[in-house]
């Protein structure tokens, strides 16, 4: 790579007036378009398929090897064989690179993973918030291509680049782009996790790490399932889907994995107009009516919201959770994309309010951290707790 440094060492040297200009002239047209979104023909891209070649100069690489791998966007991408400086951008992407315990390698971060008291909650931030520390290389939407040449990295991991997105952002660094799809677990989009996990395991020599992760994650879900197998009526639920800002209860999720995973009857399962298609499972907007039609028998609440106002509503007393103080705090599966521990954390949560007798051993909040230390390598269900403002159970009259 040193071939490589030496030229953007270069330029920046040479350049210093003209550099940012230009290539942020170069970058203006992409602001704010990262829509590209999973599909099922996604599930087969990045699986991390590499081949091995000698660079012509001999330095590139561990030994002047260098690898080629197929991203999510179907790019081959040559990649160094030692990776030791990285740069993760876009929702998800520095979220997959602490999943592989790689944070000792991260020489940037985007603006909204630095000090940001609106943001501060995500678990792999809890888990190393010496990420915050990190230098910023722009903004989500934007990042600034001055400032990531600055960082020096060996490979940017973009989430939900396009090819042409990702090779634009190649082209004007000199750095390889690697594009993943984060996917959800959801039953259409698991696949696309499983695959940006070791394609990322891939580029960052955490192949074992990755693989162990993908089987732990299985293993999690089989034992979810396998706990309400032999239940006959499972109660109706509804989760308000919050998430973070200021959605309402009426905001939710129909593929909402920890129903799925513990078997329980999601009222909104069945909806379909209407749907938020962004990255992710679908979310959608209810009506009241509808809800209280449904009745469900337990009601949760993302806390991820800024206030929970709307349980307080007395059109919402007659609901059966509401009536009977079924109404539960579960952690936001989503912020800058899918919080996937936590998810399976929720899961848990769910399962041990709604099934007492398939989880009757289980705390989970002890769940919760061990989940997190497989994921971020660090127990932080307490942080979490303390950064919402409460924790799994039930919640005080909605407030």
């Amino acid at each position: 790579m040193e071939k490589q440094r030496s030229r953007r060492r270069f330029l920046r040297r040479t350049l210093p007036g003209t550099l940012g200009v230009s290539l942020l002239a170069g970058c203006s047209g992409s602001k704010g378009t990262d829509t590209t979104t999973s599909t099922d023909a996604d599930s087969s891209k990045g699986t991390g398929t590499t081949t091995e070649s000698e660079s012509e100069s001999g330095s590139e690489g561990a030994g002047g090897d260098t690898r080629t791998v197929t991203d999510a966007a179907g790019r081959d991408v040559t990649v160094p064989a030692s990776v030791e400086r990285v740069v993760g951008l876009g929702p998800g992407a520095l979220r997959f690179i602490t999943y592989l315990g790689a944070t000792d390698r991260v020489v940037g971060v985007e603006r909204l993973e630095t000090k940001n008291e609106k943001r501060p909650f995500r678990p792999y931030v809890l888990a190393h918030p010496e990420l915050q520390e990190r230098p910023s290389v722009g903004s989500r939407k934007s990042p600034d291509p001055e400032l990531l040449l600055e960082r020096d990295p060996d490979l940017v991991v973009r989430a939900y680049a396009s090819a042409k997105k990702a090779d634009g952002l190649q082209s004007k660094l000199d750095t390889p782009v690697v594009s993943i799809n984060p996917g959800d677990l959801n039953d259409a989009l698991r696949p696309d996790f499983y695959d940006s996990l070791r394609l990322v395991g891939e580029v960052l020599n955490e192949k074992q790490r990755a693989d162990e992760l993908v089987s732990y994650t299985k293993e999690t879900i089989s034992d979810l399932k396998g706990r309400t197998e032999g239940v006959s009526t499972p109660p109706k639920t509804y989760v308000g889907y919050l998430g973070r800002g200021k959605h309402g209860l009426l905001y939710t999720q129909p593929e909402y994995p920890p129903f799925s995973f513990v078997g329980t009857n999601n009222v909104a399962g069945d909806v379909t107009d209407g749907l938020k298609k962004k990255k992710g499972a679908p979310r959608v907007t209810i009506d009241a009516e509808q809800l209280i039609k449904w009745d469900p028998e337990y009601v949760f609440v993302d806390l991820g919201t800024e206030s929970y106002d709307d349980l307080s509503k007395s059109k919402y007393e007659s609901i059966a959770a509401v009536e009977e103080g079924n109404v539960f705090g579960v952690f936001p599966t989503r912020d800058y994309s899918i919080n996937f521990g936590t998810a399976l954390a929720d899961a848990y949560a769910v399962g041990t309010a709604c099934f007492p007798d398939g989880f009757g051993d289980v705390d989970p909040a002890k769940k919760a951290d061990a989940i997190y230390e497989r994921f971020v390598g660090k127990s932080v269900y307490d942080e979490a707790a303390a950064a919402y403002g409460d924790g799994f159970g039930r919640m005080n009259g909605g407030q």
